[in-house]
């Protein structure tokens, strides 16, 4: 029986919901629960989780939990329930301050279901050594040599690609030193070998109280169902009190310091250096410091012509910092301001920039209308129904959760109603921005970082690695050595168990609907606008697509460009910096894109699009850039396309590492996939000579004019096309903002028939590539071309990925072979079946186990239940439910890729009958008589390269 008392209720009418709040008086647990119509039903419980060293025990911690606990001794419940389960999503997440484990899904049953597995897994882990060591780290020895082996481990050494990461735990280190966010929480490898099975166990046991938790839901489910079964399953065995447990508030400083920080770089040019200020600000857990560094962000950075980030973009050299503003996702906000691309002799004159700008602003102020912009982005984000990855209603969840971790008001979090009247008010007083300025500037716990390029940032650690794995070596004993050869024999035959699954509950395939959700239907065009009539709350969606696909291959990484550099230029007589302003007065979302789509017996459609969207009061504004934008926009700036261009440079050569993954899966698949090709074209490798030769262009005045008629021709041809427009909004909204866009009419003097025929590409080469940046991990892919959702084949494709990965990738990659992730993926709109490692130590071995996984699917004799749950994963992944809008939008490009109503019920029924011997025969059919196409992003090329060819990423790219 529940002990739960309820604190509080609210109906916050903005979200059509009920916030909740429950307390359990002998443990202090809370439970915050948003009731709200949504299909997704959400939980997470979350804890507090401060660290005081990097090797990584939180995060560990995150995965161990998740391997096996009281009511569940199964080896690996967490992804047999990825497959037992229709949940929307899964997972578990280690922040510097805080677990969270969080789940959705739509069906009741299966709800409850996860509820079960996760309280069990969260509050009473079996936390086994094996599993420890497996998920952790280990010793092992490849042939003679000790090596550190370990998923997280892994995980980590693919973390540290990121520049910004490094910046970032550089900042932290000095400015919030003393505090948990001085380590490194995910954990440093070269830490993460010091941490202890006994240290791991502890550290559960001192953090994962019913004390310490969070809990929070979401959805058309009652509180009083939630809370019982927490009462039952935890309350019942775990009692006591203790106080929260909360991150520690770094001092304030009497005086700015600085320090300098080295980040990784694949070549250290001289103008890779970097100026970062970086402000302590108040707690994020009060309101108004919280809004107010909102607003201190939004007008002095939020676009070209707010003056901190004029002052920098028009320097003439470097480009603003990726790190620019204010961070409040840990319990001290930072403020952030500076740049990057710089030589050692900029700096100077960069912190003088920078510094004036802020000095002029504390005099000058900013126009009332950026403010008012803000505000109305703020009522913009409050009222919008996101739909992505990530469940909506989740989403909202771990918005307000850092309130209830710092114990501030969640309330807060859920309905800022007052807090944006007071803020109405206070923007109108011309001294307020001027003040929040002048505070600042007067701030003394400021660091300044000196940002330090280093090529051989990689190298080093590598060799910190080496060099202690070779002094332990050279001192073990032959006791420690069969000590380490037993355990990792032990832990393969550990990896070699069952996985007992059948304790855990599962949903079948007869337990889900046969017929696919029905799609929203598509209304009659009305004055040549598709217009959709959506439950929006509020806010109102406008695109204009153009189909470009009669231009030739040549240009479409010039349409890519187009894309990135209009929506940051000026338009018809506003200079880039007007047109921003006036934009971001205007409307609170544009976006300009690009898609290939796939098309059933015919060539792909490649399409691009204006869109724009806001509150539904504000029709007029809508339609007023997003005809702006398509009548007119400029490439005659130069020296703002010449900076344009090499913030874009920069930033492909500085991230090459970090796109490692992507770049290698769109080598696999681009010689076997019209879209695929289209996708590496324009922003895969094979897009980085095209982004050499903008930058040899952009240096000097005639290169930029050629960029700039290129442009200007791409442009014309763009708006001659004859466009769609799709609306959406509550009731007539869509129709109504229909009407006043105002756009150039088409040209039937320059406009290609659309059904032209257009000459096919000519056929690649199967790849057979090792694409190389400096790192400590490795990505790889082996890619086949396989038929699309309308062959009768599809279903068994979909299914086949899913047996693939849970029988045979996650073992010998994951468990075995130490990459955060392995997996078969069945893309149907692209044609194309993959395997799939992440993050990995390995590349020869791994195309070895991908080279066995066709024999093992063939010759397994893999059971009833297992093929069900394969069945499951691919119905979850047609069943996740959208937003309003996506749902729209789905809707429409479903109809323009001819997967029709018939189409989809063809593939669903494929997928729920699917058999074994249907799973086998596309293996053989398709991908054992078929031809792979192999890449890999290799992190160094002097491992066994399993035969690939070396192509040097930055080679192409400068």
């Amino acid at each position: 029986m529940s002990t739960f008392e309820k604190v509080s209720s609210n109906f916050i009418p903005v979200l059509q919901a009920t916030i909740e709040q429950y307390v359990e008086p002998a443990t202090g647990m809370r439970h915050i629960h948003m009731h709200t119509e949504q299909a997704e039903m959400v939980f997470l419980v979350a804890f507090p989780t401060v660290p005081e060293v990097s090797d990584g025990r939180a995060h560990i911690l995150e995965h161990l939990a998740l391997c096996g606990s009281s009511r569940y001794p199964v080896r690996d419940p967490f992804f047999s329930m990825l497959r037992r389960s229709t949940a929307t999503f899964m997972n578990a997440m280690t922040y510097p301050d805080r677990t969270v484990y969080p789940f959705a899904s739509t069906d009741r049953k299966d709800f409850f279901n996860l509820l079960d597995v996760y309280l069990d897994a969260a509050f009473f882990p079996n936390l086994d050594y094996l599993n420890f060591r497996q998920e952790g780290w280990r010793h092992a020895f490849e042939g003679d040599k000790l090596v550190y082996q370990g998923i997280v481990f892994n995980e980590m050494k693919g973390a540290f690609n990121s520049p910004m990461r490094a910046l970032d735990s550089g900042i932290a280190s000095a400015l919030l030193k003393g505090t948990t966010y001085e380590v490194e929480s995910g954990g440093d490898p070269l830490n993460i070998p010091e941490l202890t099975h006994a240290m791991l166990k502890e550290f559960h046991a001192s953090h994962y109280h019913p004390s310490q938790a969070v809990i929070m839901t979401a959805g058309n489910i009652e509180a009083s169902a939630v809370q019982e079964q927490v009462a039952e399953r935890v309350l019942s065995k775990l009692s006591g009190f203790s106080e929260r447990r909360l991150p520690q508030l770094a001092p304030a400083w009497t005086a700015p310091q600085e320090n300098i920080v080295k980040i990784p770089s694949q070549e250290a040019r001289d103008d890779e250096f970097g100026l970062q200020f970086a402000w302590l600000m108040g707690e994020s857990s009060d309101p108004i410091a919280y809004y107010h560094a909102h607003l201190l962000s939004h007008g002095l950075l939020g676009e070209s012509s707010a003056p901190v980030m004029r002052a920098m973009e028009s320097a003439g050299y470097g480009r603003p910092s990726d790190m620019n503003g204010r961070d409040a996702g840990i319990r001290q906000m930072v403020f952030h301001i500076g740049m990057e691309g710089l030589t050692q002799e900029q700096i100077a004159d960069a912190h003088q920039r920078i510094w004036t700008a802020l000095e002029e602003t504390a005099e000058e102020g900013i126009p009332a209308a950026v403010l008012h912009a803000a505000l109305r982005d703020i009522k913009y984000s409050q009222r919008e129904i996101s739909s992505g990855r990530m469940p909506y209603g989740l989403g909202r969840l771990l918005h307000a959760l850092p309130l209830a971790m710092y114990g501030g008001d969640v309330m807060d979090a859920f309905d800022n109603a007052a807090i944006l009247e007071t803020l109405e008010q206070q923007i109108e007083d011309p001294e307020f921005f001027k003040q929040l300025v002048r505070e600042l500037i007067a701030n003394p716990t400021r660091l300044t970082t000196h940002v330090v390029p280093d090529s051989a940032y990689f190298t080093d650690r590598a060799a910190q690695e080496d060099a202690k794995l070779a002094a332990l070596q050279a001192r073990l004993t032959d006791a420690e050595r069969e000590h380490i050869v037993a355990e990792s024999a032990a832990l393969e035959a550990h990896q070699q168990l069952p996985s007992n699954s059948e304790v855990l509950p599962r949903i079948r395939p007869g337990d889900v609907s046969a017929s696919p959700r029905p799609a929203l239907p598509i209304p009659p065009a009305v004055d040549g606008a598709v217009a959709f009539s959506i439950a929006s709350n509020g806010i109102s969606y406008a695109n204009v697509l153009y189909d470009v696909s009669n231009l030739p291959e040549a240009s479409w990484p010039w349409l890519r460009l187009y894309t990135d550099l209009a929506p940051e230029l000026g338009v018809g007589d506003m200079s880039f910096d007007d047109a921003s302003a006036w934009r971001q007065s205007m409307v609170p979302s544009f976006h300009i894109g690009l898609e290939a789509i796939p098309r059933p017996h015919q060539a792909m459609r490649v399409e691009l699009s204006f869109s724009a969207s806001g509150l539904r009061e504000e029709h007029a504004a809508i339609a007023a850039v997003l005809s702006a934008w398509i009548a007119k926009p400029r490439f005659d700036e130069e020296e703002r396309l010449a900076f344009l261009i090499e913030s874009l440079v920069q930033d492909k050569l500085s991230s090459l590492a970090e796109s490692g993954n992507r770049y290698a899966m769109l080598a696999s698949a681009a010689p076997l996939s019209p879209t695929r090709r289209f996708d590496d074209i324009v922003g895969g490798p094979a897009a980085l000579p095209f982004y050499r030769r903008l930058q040899q262009l952009s240096k000097i005045s005639a290169g930029l004019q050629e960029i700039a008629r290129e442009l200007d021709t791409l442009h014309a041809h763009i708006i001659a096309q004859a466009p769609t427009v799709l609306c959406a909004g509550l009731e007539q909204d869509g129709i109504a903002l229909a009407r006043l866009l105002e756009l150039p009419a088409a040209s039937v003097d320059t406009a290609v028939p659309a059904d032209t025929e257009m000459p096919a590409p000519a056929a690649l080469p199967l790849a057979n590539t090792a694409l190389h940046a400096t790192s400590q991990i490795n990505h790889c892919f082996v890619s086949w071309a396989v038929p699309g959702v309308h062959n009768p084949d599809a279903s068994a494709l979909a299914v086949a990925a899913e047996l693939m990965t849970n029988q045979v990738l996650h073992t010998a990659l994951r468990e075995k072979g130490g990459a955060y992730g392995g997996s078969a993926s069945y893309a149907a709109g692209a044609g194309t079946f993959t395997l799939s490692s992440y993050r990995d130590p390995r590349l020869a071995g791994t195309f070895a186990d991908f080279g066995t996984t066709l024999d093992q699917i063939l010759d397994g004799d893999f059971s009833q239940e297992q093929v069900e749950e394969a069945i499951i994963c691919v119905i979850k992944g047609l069943d996740k439910p959208h937003s309003p809008y996506a749902e729209a939008l789905t809707a429409w490009n479903m109809q323009q890729r001819g997967t029709t109503e018939a189409v989809r019920q063809q593939f669903r029924s494929g997928v729920l009958n699917c058999t074994l011997a249907q799973i086998k025969d596309v293996t053989r059919t398709w991908l054992k008589n078929g031809q792979p196409s192999r890449a890999a992003f290799a992190g160094n090329t002097t491992q066994d390269l399993a035969g690939l060819e070396v192509v040097d990423l930055l080679a192409l790219a400068s």
